[in-house]
């Protein structure tokens, strides 16, 4: 019977393959020569006698089936070790590549029991290293919760068949299955392969959580503000509800931010931030725009008495004081409120209307909340085309000074005087400085209307002496962002020398928040003005973050008591009045002297000089002046003492 001529299966001329071709073409070879061989021999035994006496020499070596068999065997075992030597390094070479490949790889068979696997799936699935070889997969990758296992996913589809987020061990994997199958389409072996993606999720989170979370509060931010007010928008008007947009801001960031340093203003924000989601609904939404602005928006709105509510809730947490490295902090917060459909139907205009009322809370006292009304719109654009005409009011002279007598409170006697900043323009009339210097903060134009009040104080005061009045201190307030200008001194300098005042006869008033930020910076700036003989002293004492350590270690010469505690100070048994009898010896045991401010009764005049104030201002005395009242009452002391007491 003779054998059957089949071919050897066919292998991927690619790659490895090729070599393993080129093998199973020399093995088909040495087949068909051994074939050959055996067909020759059969065929010579076919006509020769059985008697092998009968053979001559000759035919019978050409018949030699042992000879014939030996050597085509000979060969045959040559070309096998030939063979298995090239076998076993293209084995090798192939499970370099398989190691090589930066993903794990398992082969399965169909009962999942391992039948070949790369070095890169021993860290994850096999980190013992022992038994690999015949474990069975299932136990690993099957089993999980809410999970249909990979492996039976592929024996039932006979597909490809992919997971995204597979855990194991703590750390998420990619799987991808392939099932192999025979040539009757049965699937013999199932490869799984499968990569690390914790880092690669880890920086796809973070990436998400940048473009829509607020990075200090962990809040969402404006772009995800947004699309969830979209949403809340979507699904109000399909069932007729309101939607409520608060627009918050805080109401003394920016002088925490100056005056404590960017570290203490973004503790400030993380606790605000904390207090807000505190008191909403876990379907409402807070979110941070940035710097200290925030916005809450509250879903399923009923009426204006819920959102009010809410309101005051927010306004309370904000108004607590808040520890920031030792120091009490308060803070409060101006809410604009705006209603959907009422106010907007869309997000601009809802935000627009509510920052629009968030303003004028701020206008009417701030720690307050008001709903967005049309009215609100002529004023807001009050107010920007107020800011438009601070920019050109200076280079159009329509700024001035006012100067407001201070008292010795023991002889009457003017000492001094403070000079105010007024500004009038040519359509408007008289602008009240609360309204216009915290424009001028904001936007900056603080520091050159900064620095020509002080320039202007000095020469109106050096006028006066050289028109031979009386030599007359005057005090000139810097602003934060002035005293934090590196040009100060030279400034100051500047100002003294053009003028020609005399050093001793300028008081630079400051305040609190000032001296605290940078201590180093401000020892220095303050050294080099009491250098220059200028005299040093802190305004509206009492009122901010007030410590021991600054009046003992700075070069100051005077406090001024806010007027807010000499306005409630008459009541002996409350507690302003205790608050100035304090500062007053306070700044006595530390050699300051105390000037009180805001004086407008004969009660409060009583209660100081009982208690030994130095010095006083207000209405009771003077209103402010303007320099040519204020020349003729200095005129009116040349004449003598009875003409220049202020009596009481």
């Amino acid at each position: 019977m003779e054998p059957e001529n089949k071919p050897l299966p066919a292998i991927s001329s690619t790659g490895c393959g090729k070599e393993l071709s080129q093998l199973q073409t020399k093995n088909q070879e040495l087949v068909q020569y051994i074939r050959t061989k055996t067909d020759r021999l059969l065929q010579v035994m076919g006509t020769v006698p059985l008697n092998p006496d009968e053979l001559d020499d000759e035919t019978l070596l050409a018949v030699d089936p042992i000879g014939i068999v030996t050597e085509a065997f000979e060969q045959v075992l040559e070309h096998l070790h030939t063979t298995n030597r090239d076998l076993s390094d293209t084995r090798d070479e192939l499970q370099a590549v398989f190691d090589s490949v930066g993903a794990g790889i398992i082969v399965v068979n169909e009962q999942m029991e391992v039948v070949a696997y790369n070095y890169y799936s021993l860290g994850a699935f096999f980190p013992d290293q022992l038994g690999v070889m015949g474990r069975n997969l299932r136990d690993l990758i099957c089993g999980h919760e809410g999970e249909e296992c990979i492996l039976d996913q592929i024996l039932t589809t006979g597909r490809r068949v992919e997971q995204s987020n597979f855990m194991h061990e703590g750390r998420h994997y990619h799987l991808v299955g392939t099932p192999l199958k025979s040539a009757d389409n049965k699937i013999f072996r199932m490869v799984l392969l499968y990569t690390d993606i914790t880092e690669r999720r880890a920086a796809a989170q973070e990436i998400e959580r940048l473009a829509f979370f607020d990075s200090l509060t962990g809040l969402p931010n404006r772009v995800l503000l947004k699309d969830r007010l979209n949403q809340m928008l979507t699904r109000a008007g399909r069932h007729k509800e309101k939607v409520a947009l608060l627009f918050i801001d805080l109401d003394r960031f920016k002088e925490v931010n100056d005056t404590l340093g960017h570290g203490s203003g973004d503790l400030l924000l993380q606790i605000v931030a904390e207090r807000l989601t505190s008191c909403l609904r876990t379907s409402d939404t807070v979110a941070r725009l940035g710097g200290d602005e925030f916005v809450v928006l509250l879903e399923g709105v009923e009426d204006r008495e819920g959102v009010m509510e809410v309101a005051s809730k927010l306004l309370t947490a904000m108004s607590q004081p808040i520890e920031l490295f030792d120091r009490e902090i308060y803070s409060g917060g101006s809410i604009g409120i705006s209603l959907y459909p009422h106010d907007g139907n869309d997000v601009d205009t809802l935000f627009k209307n509510a920052d629009t009322a968030m303003y004028y809370a701020k206008e009417q006292g701030r720690n307050t909340f008001r709903f967005y009304s049309s009215d609100m719109h002529a004023s807001a654009l009050e107010l920007l085309t107020l800011s438009s005409y601070l920019r050109h009011a200076l280079e159009r002279d329509e700024l001035y000074l006012v100067y407001q007598p201070q008292i010795r409170l023991v002889t009457g006697e003017m000492v001094g005087v403070e000079a105010l900043l007024r500004w009038k323009h040519p359509d408007l009339g008289v602008i009240a400085p609360d309204r216009f210097i915290p424009l001028a903060e904001e936007t900056g134009l603080i520091v050159p209307i900064g620095t020509w009040a002080l320039k202007e104080a000095c020469f109106q005061a050096a006028q006066w002496i050289s028109r031979g009045l009386p030599p007359m201190r005057v005090a000139v307030n810097l602003s934060a962002k002035q005293f934090r200008n590196p040009g100060l001194v030279a400034t100051v300098r500047t100002a003294l020398e053009q003028s020609g005042l005399p050093a001793h006869l300028l008081e630079l008033e400051l305040t609190e928040g000032m001296l605290i930020e940078n201590i180093a910076s401000t020892h220095e700036t303050l050294k080099a003005l009491k250098a220059m003989g200028v005299t040093l002293a802190i305004d509206d004492f009492g009122t901010g973050y007030s410590s021991l350590s600054y009046l003992k270690h700075f070069p100051l010469d005077r406090l001024k008591i806010d007027k807010s505690f000499v306005l409630e100070m008459a009541e002996k048994s409350g507690d302003s009045a205790a608050i100035v009898q304090a500062i007053i010896a306070l700044a006595h045991s530390l050699k300051l002297t105390v000037i009180a401010e805001g004086v407008e009764r004969q009660d409060q005049v009583a209660f100081l000089k009982q208690h030994c104030c130095d010095e006083m201002q207000g209405f009771f005395f003077s209103r402010p002046l303007k320099s040519e009242a204020l020349e003729e009452l200095l005129q009116k002391c040349m004449q003598g003492p009875d003409f220049c007491l202020f009596n009481y």
